[in-house]
């Protein structure tokens, strides 16, 4: 699919309270990657101190309001010399890392081995004035971006490329970047990289963000109801200040299981994927132009899955920086989302480090150990397999038919219909990747469509040979709303597989745990017939890495 680069080898207001706070520890810290020579710490002569600590407050230029960030010196500063920069910044509803990191963490690492780091407070959150609009590039974009020209003028040990082009406008050619985060601190890093026409971003490392909220949100137009109120909760906590207009649209998703379009057109416009399609009238001038990304996911999180990160990684990949996709089992945890995090031997803050020692300092071969694609599987991140395009169906099977099967949806009784499409034969392989189905929804009397608003949610389902019911991977339900002939994705799923293990499609007449409100209101009945194809890779008993260890 892409060419293959070279490289060297409770109650529920107290689970919103728990929510409020485990969403403003979402993406801590990441990673990110660049052009480099100028990257070491030029010709730096002077004294050896500690490095220094600093809160910065910014009138905004977009409105006066306060963009407030702290920016951290390396952890042993030769006076004299210069040094690459990590942007860092926080999940939804959390605000900036303002005193010095935690000695094992990863922004601490950062600093131990030579980079400087600013942390943001994003508009809206901790001490930064405006509202939260999900990252919108006329408010938010704009903020970031006068972070970087503060920091180009006022960073007297910030490293340069002295023969990237285009030049910032100092005469110093650009600077050497990088940007890490999770969650919103993922997002914003697509927003810079799209938004800025000075290019500054040499590498990114954005982990367990989102494509399009559109997707992430509303999926199948169904309202992801469980997850926007666990967001909101958290962005409408003091001193956080949630913007009207987000508001309105959760009160709208909640009561009528639907979006206006001018709520839907704010998600779209904030999020990655209009820029990508070229449909966002912010991306800068020409376009975006290659960068150097690391993709992290979890493939069990459920607000933002594993097609979001795969959709990114499609994006980046297009534009011709190297782009590797790594997924684990950390992410947005609270119903699904926690567990290791790493690929295989492969732990995604090592990865990193690596990542921006080689894209940010030139050293070579630092992130030679880091998979083009690593896939976890099971959700321990013990078990994996590496794959040089993800699999999306399997275009070489023949789809397994869906016999027509009748759903009651809507009722008090979650019990789905599971209908077996796959018997496994050959030990060690897996399942990894994206389902597709081909599905037609209609009435059992008319035929075609009829009355009400059928809405239903699919999972893959597996069990062992002989043993009773299956149960759903990892997790992930994919909404289906209307009649009519449907062809999409399932969520990606990832599991090894046994010999005598069963996969099923599971037809669910309602899902109360992400889509809690969200179901038929009033019962109705349906005949759902089609076929599916499942993303399988054949016997590799043991994932396997590039013969390299990570280098930092």
């Amino acid at each position: 699919m892409f060419a293959k680069r070279y490289r060297p080898r409770l109650s529920r207001f107290a689970c919103l309270l728990v929510f409020s706070w485990l969403l403003a520890g979402c993406g801590g810290s990441g990673g990110g990657s660049s052009s480099g020579n100028s990257a070491d710490n030029g010709a730096g002569s002077g004294m050896v101190r500690d490095g220094t600590v600093s809160q910065q407050m910014l009138a905004s230029d977009v409105d006066g309001e306060t963009i407030a960030f702290t920016v951290f010196e390396p952890t042993a500063f030769t006076e004299g010399a210069r040094y690459p920069l990590i942007l860092h910044s926080h999940g939804y509803g959390g605000s900036r890392q303002s005193t010095l990191p935690a000695p094992d963490s990863l922004l601490r690492r950062f600093l131990d081995s030579g980079y400087g780091v600013i942390s943001v407070d994003e508009r809206g959150h901790g001490e930064s004035g405006g509202t939260i609009r999900i990252l919108d590039p006329d408010f938010a974009g704009q903020d970031l971006l006068q972070v970087l020209d503060w920091a180009e003028t006022n960073l007297q040990w910030l490293a340069y490329d002295a023969g990237a082009t285009p030049d910032t406008g100092l005469g110093k050619g650009n600077p050497v970047i990088g940007a890490v985060g999770g969650s919103y601190g993922g997002g914003y890093q697509h927003l810079i990289y799209a938004i800025d026409g000075k290019h500054r971003l040499d590498a990114i490392a954005p982990d367990i963000t989102w494509n399009d909220l559109r997707y992430s949100l509303f999926p199948g137009g169904v309202f992801k109801s469980f997850w926007a109120t666990a967001l909101s909760a958290a962005g409408n906590v003091a001193p956080n200040s949630q913007d009207a207009q987000v508001n309105q649209g959760l009160a709208e998703g909640l009561t009528t299981n639907s979006l206006s379009q001018t709520n839907l057109d704010l998600l779209y416009r904030n999020s990655f994927a209009s820029h990508c399609a070229g449909e966002n009238d912010s991306t800068a001038p020409g376009g975006l132009t290659p960068i150097d990304a690391l993709v992290t996911q979890s493939a069990q999180d459920t607000l933002f899955n594993f097609n979001d990160a795969f959709r990114n990684f499609q994006c980046l990949s297009a534009q011709g920086g190297d782009v590797r996709l790594l997924t684990k089992a950390v992410g947005h945890g609270i119903d699904n989302g926690d567990g290791g995090d790493q690929c295989g031997p492969l732990e995604r803050a090592d990865a990193t480090l690596a990542w921006f020692e080689e894209k940010l300092k030139g050293k070579a071969n630092a992130a030679a150990a880091i998979a083009d694609i690593c896939l976890m599987l099971d959700g321990s991140g013990s078990d994996f397999v590496v794959v040089d395009a993800v699999p999306i169906g399997n275009n070489n099977l023949q789809p397994t038919d869906i016999p027509q099967q009748t759903l009651l949806l809507g009722a008090a009784n979650p019990i789905p219909v599971s209908v077996p499409v796959f018997t496994n034969s050959t030990e060690g392989s897996a399942l990894a990747g994206i389902p597709t189905v081909e599905l037609r929804v209609t009435d059992p009397l008319l035929g075609g469509d009829g009355l009400g608003d059928p809405i239903l949610f699919l999972a893959i389902g597996k069990r062992a040979a002989g043993q009773g019911q299956f149960q759903p991977l990892l997790n992930q339900y994919r909404p289906l709303r209307g009649y009519g002939d449907f062809s999409i994705e399932l969520n990606g799923v990832f599991s090894r597989l046994a010999d005598g293990d069963e996969l099923a499609l599971m037809l669910y007449p309602s899902e109360a745990t992400q889509y809690a409100s969200s179901s038929s209101k009033v019962p109705v009945s349906v005949n759902v017939s089609g076929s599916i194809r499942l993303p399988l890779i054949a016997g590799d008993p043991n994932g396997q890495l590039p013969d390299s260890s990570i280098q930092n």
